[in-house]
């Protein structure tokens, strides 16, 4: 029991060492990176915002006609 018991602590004391290591790591890179300026994210956030909504409309629009031409063609509608 003593033995497993001593190889438990080992593993745990590995995965904290192993934890703040990630954790350091993690806060470095973190410093390194290069953070959008107020009015870039505006910006970027727009950008985003009309691309989801084009590919929606397209997306929507192809479904309409995909659906209109099944139905046409199965002479179902």
């Amino acid at each position: 029991m003593a033995a497993n018991d001593k190889i438990d602590k080992m593993e745990k004391g590995l995965l904290v060492k192993k934890v703040k290591k990630a954790v350091n790591d993690i806060r470095l890179e973190l410093k390194r990176v290069t953070w959008p300026t107020w009015p870039e994210l505006i910006n970027y956030t727009i950008t985003v915002l009309v691309v989801c909504a084009v590919m929606g409309t397209l997306i929507y629009a192809l479904d309409m006609a995909v659906s209109r031409i099944l139905l046409l063609t199965l002479n179902i509608g």
